[in-house]
């Protein structure tokens, strides 16, 4: 056993770091990728399956990863754009769902709760490491600018430079709102802002994009 221990501390750089089983279901740790995750064909409401999984349910825990996995993921690679960083957040989130499981109340809709999780794990990593508000749009948002981005015929690179320069308040709006397709009062939630607050942040990057690419 303390052989085994040993070598995924050696293994090779990439690898993700796997937290005690005993903290999380064993489905967590049996996912071969974050991207192989499809949801079952449960009729239950995320609220529902919240509430079964305060009761140990363990098939709840299931429907909640394979719905949100994915998604949790890819908000993060487009937030933070580092696979490493991602995949340790990634954990970090379904363990502080885990670990906070009791104090969740159906009253709140689960999405915003859970993007409130993530959401506060990566303002806490930028914050950290004081990441520079020039850092490039990640290879997740090029693949989606067009669909993203009101007007369709803006040059990739003028993007890239233009969401590179947004401040981090306009780039978390942005990402919560075009990427992850969240409503504005979700936002709102997510984020700790006022509804006009998130509005204008969207309304300020937006602007500042078609202005970075009728400049170029």
């Amino acid at each position: 056993m303390a052989k085994q221990k040993e070598n995924k501390k050696g293994s090779t750089a990439g690898a993700v770091v796997r937290y005690p089983k005993k903290t999380l279901p064993r489905s967590f740790f049996g996912s071969t990728s974050y991207y192989e995750s499809t949801p079952l064909a449960s009729s239950l409401s995320d609220e529902q399956l919240m509430i079964r999984y305060q009761d140990s349910d363990e098939a709840a825990f299931e429907e909640i990863y394979a719905r949100y996995g994915k998604k949790i993921y890819g908000f993060l690679m487009r937030r933070l754009g580092q696979p490493d960083d991602c995949a340790e957040l990634f954990q970090e989130t379904f363990l502080r769902l885990h670990k906070g499981r009791s104090s969740y109340k159906p009253e709140m809709p689960f999405k915003t709760w859970l993007y409130t999780i993530a959401n506060n794990l990566v303002r806490d990593s930028l914050r950290i490491k004081m990441r520079s508000k020039s850092v490039q749009a990640t290879e997740a948002i090029e693949n989606k600018i067009e669909r993203a981005i009101p007007d369709g015929n803006y040059k990739l690179q003028s993007f890239k430079e233009a969401f590179a320069s947004l401040t981090d308040d306009q780039r978390e709006a942005i990402v919560l709102s075009r990427f992850e397709g969240l409503k504005y009062e979700e936002i709102s939630r997510v984020t700790g802002r006022s509804t006009e607050a998130v509005n204008q942040l969207i309304q300020r990057a937006l602007r500042h994009v078609r202005k970075c690419a009728d400049e170029s």
